[in-house]
């Protein structure tokens, strides 16, 4: 099955961006986990081709989870405006944001926090194949909140969560009781469910931000890691340090409601090509130019 592909997308790119972890991938495309079942995505000048799901259903969940229908050209045109950003976009285009489910990309990110990226994988791994269902031959299911309600934290350990341990399981049995629904939080104005997930446990502003923009899509969300902090302040603030809170005004001043396009374009340049040894140079520092009331392109 091939799923149509409007230019500029990038499937690599996307699932590189640290929006979710577990997607592996290689010189002709990724392997992962999805719909329960191990699914193989490689780009081609016709698509994406899928091996290991045939499903119609579970076909049109894929296209809707890689963000495939995002008017990409237009955001990116959009971003353009900006000055940094258009220096870094002809290395960066084609980024779309996944659309994840939210229990899943809860638990993931309460893993990430303070943590690198093979360790989140490796946990991650170990809690679906202790907690979640066997649904195919090396394929587990990712786990319900009531499986996680009632492990017992030495189980949660074996998974190597370390401190996060007793944050994963008391968010499960808020899930699991009823008193937390993600749902309604996915339904409130951002700044109350920004609100709403920083009262979780285990769950500070970047892990609220990342849920945000990577399971409910709130544009405005901007993510704030070392990288991201490190971009920032390099490329915008000409080296001088800002607090988080500080960048995440700034990024929804300057670009609205592309904040979280711009984070993904900044976080990858950053990670990939513009720290250190690079293979590019990093953009040129730029004085910061807030523009408030961009709009999303339809």
């Amino acid at each position: 099955m091939v799923l149509p592909v409007r230019p500029p997308y990038d499937l690599c790119r996307t699932v590189q961006c640290g929006q979710a972890f577990g997607w592996r991938t290689d010189n002709t495309g990724v392997t992962g986990v999805f719909a329960a079942r191990r699914v193989r995505l490689a780009q081609t000048a016709g698509g994406i081709l899928v091996e290991g799901l045939s499903d119609e259903r579970d076909l049109v969940r894929l296209r809707h989870y890689l963000g495939l229908d995002e008017p990409l050209e237009a955001v990116e045109s959009e971003l353009m405006r900006d000055r940094v950003l258009r220096r870094i976009l002809p290395h960066t285009s084609g980024i779309a944001l996944l659309r994840q489910n939210p229990w899943e990309c809860l638990v993931s990110f309460i893993i990430s926090a303070f943590n690198n990226i093979p360790k989140i994988e490796l946990s991650l791994d170990r809690l679906t194949r202790q907690f979640g269902d066997g649904v195919a031959e090396g394929v587990w299911s990712f786990p319900e909140p009531a499986r996680l309600a009632g492990a017992r934290l030495k189980e949660l350990h074996r998974c190597a969560l370390g401190y996060r341990a007793p944050y994963v399981r008391q968010v499960a049995r808020l899930m699991a009781s009823g008193r937390v629904d993600l749902s309604a939080i996915g339904q409130m104005p951002f700044h109350e469910a920004r609100h709403a997930l920083q009262a979780l446990p285990g769950v500070g502003e970047k892990v609220a931000d990342c849920v945000l923009l990577f399971a409910y899509r709130r544009g405005e969300a901007f993510p704030v890691d070392v990288w991201v902090k490190r971009a920032v302040e390099r490329w915008y603030f000409h080296g001088r340090r800002v607090t988080a809170r500080q960048i995440q005004e700034f990024a929804r001043s300057q670009f609205g409601p592309l904040a979280g396009y711009a984070q993904q374009h900044l976080f990858y340049y950053i990670r990939e090509r513009g720290n250190g040894g690079t293979r590019e140079r990093a953009p040129a520092r730029t004085r910061a130019r807030p523009q408030s009331g961009r709009r999303l392109p339809r």
